[in-house]
């Protein structure tokens, strides 16, 4: 069998999916562990706890523009190391 056909097999497999995302969030896990205390509380508020960029600032007490370029960094990690 063709190797690229092969992949769309494995694809449309239901436990393959399950096991590559169940890989990729453990990989995406690993990443943020790996964070600094403060990247990973920018991320979890903004990700997690749908806070603006302005009201996750207020509460850490930090220029927006800083906690901007905190979740750019650890948008930038997830993507390297996942």
């Amino acid at each position: 069998m063709y190797l690229p056909q092969l992949a769309n097999l494995l694809d449309r497999l239901q436990p393959v999916r399950r096991w590559r995302k169940h890989r990729r969030l453990a990989r995406m896990r690993k990443a943020v562990l790996a964070l600094s205390p403060l990247h990973q509380s920018v991320f979890r508020m903004i990700r997690f706890e749908r806070l603006s960029v302005e009201e996750a600032a207020r509460q850490l007490d930090l220029d927006p523009q800083r906690v901007e370029e905190l979740l750019t960094a650890v948008i930038i990690a997830l993507v390297v190391d996942t």
